[in-house]
């Protein structure tokens, strides 16, 4: 009898601490698996805010190259291509990894322009922020450079009226 009583209360040990183990030990690994999402999540995140910064940095370049400050526009463009370098190394994703990929890989025609004082680098500077844009989700519209001839009839400006017009 003292081993049937024995052998009850291991059992009815061994029952409880699974029951209270097994709900416990599932809790634990559904919450562990959203850790690890949200993990996942705050890179992705992380990496948009770097993206983000780099956005910054450009809008500065474009700013100089538009002020014709090209010796500044070169030292900001410097440092704007090494963190590209930096946070496509870096990056979680294939999508953002080959977007700064070739956005680095503008560099040599950009530096060669600044040297220059070529002011047609605003075209390439317009390009990568595009790109960069485009990267972080913002909708991007693209503008196209059209000569008059190009336009509709209705957007061209229209003469004014004899009415209005200055008196000689």
């Amino acid at each position: 009898m003292k081993r049937f009583l024995a052998a009850a209360v291991i059992v009815v040990g061994a029952a409880a601490y699974v029951a209270g183990y097994w709900p416990e030990q599932q809790r634990r690994m559904a919450l562990e698996s959203e850790v690890a999402a949200l993990r996942a999540q705050v890179a992705n995140l992380e990496a948009r805010v770097r993206a983000g910064r780099l956005l910054g940095q450009l809008l500065n370049v474009t700013e100089a190259v538009a002020a014709l400050n090209y010796g500044q526009a070169q030292t900001l463009s410097s440092t704007f291509f090494d963190d590209v370098r930096t946070e496509a190394a870096r990056a979680p994703g294939e999508e953002m990894r080959s977007a700064l990929e070739g956005v680095h890989q503008r560099r040599d025609a950009v530096t060669s322009a600044l040297a220059r004082g070529d002011a047609s680098v605003m075209d390439t500077l317009r390009t990568i922020q595009l790109k960069l844009r485009e990267l972080l989700g913002y909708p991007v519209v693209p503008t196209t450079s059209q000569s008059p001839d190009a336009l509709p009839p209705d957007a061209l400006p229209t003469a004014a009226p004899a009415e209005n017009a200055p008196k000689p």
